[in-house]
């Protein structure tokens, strides 16, 4: 089960359903919005509505928590997913103490804390340990359709994001 190190903060799943909905992203899960499709979305949504804070967080990212042995009904929707500024995978281990010590851009640390107070008012920014044990969940059958454009920037999205993990 991959675990992340991530400085960001907690996005109530409530929170998340509200902006998908008053920002009428239709391709966006709610409940799981690490999927490359969602994460585009929100990701675009988010570009939109704060575009000078966005400028400064070239590698926002979205990282759930999911425990695959949970199997309680409240296991299929967390509380809250996380929004990063910085995601480190953590395979076997990590010096927690050096991906701290990277720290963040001022700039960076000043849009992340503007963004969690358009979000997730309330929240803390932080260092998190989070665990997510089905990363590459399928898409749900009978989904809607993307657009060629669309689907490049899924492609475009999920090559960065493995990029980046095999980095470390």
């Amino acid at each position: 089960m991959p675990a992340y190190v991530v400085h960001g903060f907690r996005w109530p799943r409530s929170a998340i359903r509200i902006h998908i909905i008053l920002n009428n992203i239709d391709d966006a899960a709610a409940e799981y919005i690490v999927s490359p499709g969602t994460s585009v979305s929100l990701l675009q949504s988010l570009r939109k509505l704060y575009p000078h804070l966005m400028k400064a967080l070239p590698n926002l990212r979205f990282v759930e928590q999911y425990d695959p042995a949970d199997v309680s009904a409240s296991a299929l929707s967390q509380p809250f997913a996380f929004v990063a500024d910085k995601v480190e995978t953590c395979r076997l281990s990590v010096d927690i103490g050096e991906v701290m010590g990277q720290g963040v851009a001022t700039d960076g640390w000043g849009a992340l804390v503007e963004l969690r107070d358009q979000l997730a008012p309330g929240e803390k920014v932080g260092w998190w340990v989070v665990c997510n044990g089905d990363e590459q969940r399928p898409k749900p059958p009978g989904g809607s359709e993307h657009s060629d454009e669309r689907d490049n920037e899924v492609r475009a999205f999920e090559t960065i994001v493995d990029s980046t993990d095999e980095g470390r």
